[in-house]
């Protein structure tokens, strides 16, 4: 604020004498309009809110009603640099508000957030919010600010709307999600089908695969895998933070593995007892057989993992993954027919085999929700 006065003065009076006070003049600064919705959608996906500013507690709580903000708890940096280790981070935790806070103080905030089990975002455009921005685990500046807060951030918004942080925190769980799915895909497919090579190599004469098909089906896999970056995610994925967590991997390989390797067994006994294929001679035939069951269960793990919901009925992939995929299974249905299926020692499968085939689809669906609703109730997640 600025205060405004006036006088009449010749050259060799003194200016600042005799002055007439004519008022203040202050500088209108109000929230974006699209501030409120934005901390409101923000609210929603879990994202917590606290303002750490320099100015004083007035203007903070005042700015902080006109967006929204809670201001129920509050504090000061004098008051907050008179509390101990253990009850500076109890009241961090609690406060919504920090005002009339140092450069070390936002700092110091900061890490005791992240020492809290806390991932923390700073949005900080001053050289006052340098060091925060710096410690925060995601540093977020604007253009116009100062040129020690930008090179401090790791992200710049270009424009000028806090929705685009909303933007950011959907697609960045998005991302996350469809990481995940490719993970938990990688290795749960991978371990079901180390499984049932190996029961199928101790108890046949010959090789389940040769290394050409076992080679091609890998192919496969890996071209219907390629569109899941492009995939959907639940809604109730994206509105809740989620963690790497390494351990969950393992869980997830452990307990969704062995269901499609239950059916990989169920389809090479089925095949060794009806169509007597369990010798050198028709070898040919099992290969062709093993080969198609092995695409269309990667394919069905994939739209399995994909979602928490039941596949195929409550949530639906993306028309991207819908396509590759089908197109994938339709190649390796009609591969065994092809010149380059007979070139690579598989024969024509007679059409009773895909009446089996359908029998055990309906049974992975089947089980494989099971074992999915089971995994949840015990994780409280899936993805």
């Amino acid at each position: 604020m600025i205060y405004i006065a006036a006088t009449e003065i010749s050259c060799n009076e003194i200016v600042e004498e005799n002055m007439v006070f004519l008022g203040f003049l202050a500088f209108f600064d109000p929230p974006k309009e699209s501030v409120k919705e934005a901390l409101w959608r923000l609210a929603e996906k879990g994202v917590k809110v606290k303002v750490l500013t320099g100015d004083n507690l007035p203007v903070a709580i005042k700015v902080c009603k006109e967006v929204g903000i809670r201001t129920t708890n509050v504090i000061t940096g004098p008051e907050l640099a008179l509390l101990e280790d253990k009850m500076f981070d109890e009241v961090v935790q609690k406060v919504t508000v920090l005002a009339k806070l140092t450069p070390v103080q936002k700092l110091q905030v900061v890490e005791s957030l992240k020492m809290g089990n806390h991932i923390v975002g700073f949005l900080g455009d001053g050289i006052n919010d340098s060091l925060a921005l710096k410690g925060a685990d995601v540093g977020i500046s604007v253009d116009s600010g100062a040129s020690v807060a930008k090179d401090s951030a790791d992200i710049i918004l270009l424009e000028k709307d806090l929705n685009v942080l909303v933007a950011g925190v959907e697609r960045g769980r998005i991302t996350h999600g469809n990481s995940m799915k490719y993970i938990k895909l990688a290795v749960t497919a991978n371990f079901g089908t180390v499984v049932s090579l190996f029961v199928a190599t101790a108890c046949l004469p010959f090789d389940p695969l040769t290394p050409m098909q076992l080679l091609t089906q890998y192919l496969l896999y890996d071209i219907s895998q390629l569109f899941i970056p492009w995939d959907k995610m639940d809604a109730e994925y994206v509105r809740i933070p989620h963690k790497w967590s390494a351990q969950d991997i393992a869980s997830f390989m452990l307990w969704n593995g062995p269901a499609s390797s239950i059916f990989d067994i169920a389809t090479f006994f089925f095949i060794c007892w009806y169509y007597d294929a369990a010798t050198v001679a028709r070898q040919e035939f099992f290969h062709a057989a093993w080969f198609v069951e092995g695409i269309v269960m990667h394919i069905l793990v994939i739209h399995m993992i994909r979602t928490e919901k039941i596949l195929f009925i409550q949530r639906n992939a993306s028309w991207p993954v819908i396509c590759v995929t089908a197109v994938i299974c339709a190649i390796g249905i009609a591969f065994p027919y092809t010149v380059i299926g007979k070139t690579m020692a598989m024969e024509s499968l007679p059409f009773s085999y895909f009446g089996f085939l359908v029998v055990i689809i309906l049974g992975y669906i089947f089980i494989g929700q099971l074992v999915k609703m089971a995994y949840i109730y015990v994780y409280k997640r899936w993805l």
